[in-house]
């Protein structure tokens, strides 16, 4: 019986990486830090796991690797953005702007559409969820009126300061053309596009006050108005809460719609 006594086990790490298992002589695998038949360990664990964690991913790393559509996206509405002004040229004066600010927000609402239609899985919940139900909605609306109420206080103060007036709105449409133009389809487009994609991707890339910076700032970048810019990032913060927050598109678009309404009441005279 003494012939069927088992070898002692060595733990010699140092030496040469052994080819057979020194308690059952079993063929090694040096895949595995362990013998696949008797689970006796040959060599220590680090040298098939590695020794440290995986270097961390920086923020674009990040978005690149779980959402990059998102660039896609943004990019996309900048170069639309950019060929409606391109297109506008020809139409000179500002009193005749109105028409390119139809086709510019109609091109807008169509690459929308598109964009919804390509990406509809994330959006669906979003639809699904009407959000008028939480407190947050309501909020949102009570918040919309110190906003506008610093809006006109700011954009009086650059009127003041250029000496003229920088924020008349086109007059060569009627008014519900008007509302359609500037309050409706921005509402839907805006919303869908910037809340409930680029938003969206943000929020499951980044961490929270970082995607809320960075979503708001895009949106407030694609309205290229530098002069503007503060206060338009501050309107995507809000948005950006309220979708948050109630997990829905509609409480936003309402909020939309009611912002740019009024801004036509201030400015269209």
């Amino acid at each position: 019986m003494s012939d069927l006594q088992p070898t002692p086990v060595r733990r010699d790490y140092g030496s040469a990486p052994a080819q057979f298992c020194a308690y059952c002589q079993a063929p090694l695998d040096p895949f595995y830090y362990f013998c696949l038949r008797c689970a006796t360990p040959y060599k220590p664990v680090v040298t098939v796991v590695g020794q440290g964690r995986p270097a961390p991913l920086s923020d674009a790393e990040r978005i690149a690797k779980m959402a990059p559509q998102t660039w896609t996206v943004f990019w996309t509405f900048a170069a639309v953005v950019i060929a409606a002004a391109l297109v506008s040229l020809p139409f000179g004066a500002r009193d005749h702007m109105g028409v390119f600010y139809f086709f510019s927000s109609l091109a807008v609402l169509v690459t929308t559409m598109i964009f919804a239609v390509i990406h509809w899985r994330p959006l669906a919940a979003q639809f699904r969820q009407i959000g008028f139900h939480k407190w947050q909605a309501w909020a949102g609306v009570g918040v919309l009126i110190p906003l506008l109420g610093l809006n006109y206080v700011y954009h009086a103060m650059l009127q003041g300061l250029a000496g003229h007036d920088l924020s008349r709105l086109p007059t060569d449409l009627s008014l519900p053309v008007a509302i359609v133009v500037f309050c409706a389809f921005p509402a839907v487009a805006e919303e869908i596009a910037f809340r409930g994609l680029v938003q969206y991707w943000l929020d499951i890339s980044l961490a929270p006050a970082k995607a809320l910076v960075l979503g708001s700032a895009m949106f407030a970048a694609l309205h290229f108005s530098l002069l503007s810019f503060p206060y338009l990032f501050l309107v995507g913060v809000l948005l950006a809460l309220v979708r948050r927050q109630t997990g829905s598109l509609y409480p936003g678009m309402l909020i939309h719609f009611l912002h740019n309404l009024v801004v036509i009441a201030l400015f269209r005279a």
